[in-house]
């Protein structure tokens, strides 16, 4: 579910599992300025808490994905997967 909110400016998008039916409720938060969004959120890996960060690129008839995570609260991040996207 992705929600905005006008007066900050930012887009919130959580998460619904299928598996467990639940909604998770640690929003990915960010915004856009110009072709290029960057969001910033809570995840776990491997059990651990990480930061957690996806940037969307678009061009006219492309966009990419790429999600990164981070163990040391954002100073060095490890891209972990990407999606390329083109208009069909």
């Amino acid at each position: 579910m992705r929600v905005y909110d006008p007066a900050s400016r930012q887009w919130s998008i959580y998460w619904a599992s299928s598996a467990s039916g639940r909604l998770d409720t640690r929003p990915m938060v960010g915004s856009f300025d110009g072709e290029r969004g960057v969001f910033y959120g809570e995840e776990s890996h491997e059990g651990r808490p990480v930061r957690c960060r996806f940037v969307w690129t678009a061009g006219s008839e492309t966009a990419r994905w790429e999600q990164a995570f981070s163990d040391d609260d954002g100073q060095t991040w490890e891209t972990n997967w990407t999606m390329d996207f083109t208009r069909a």
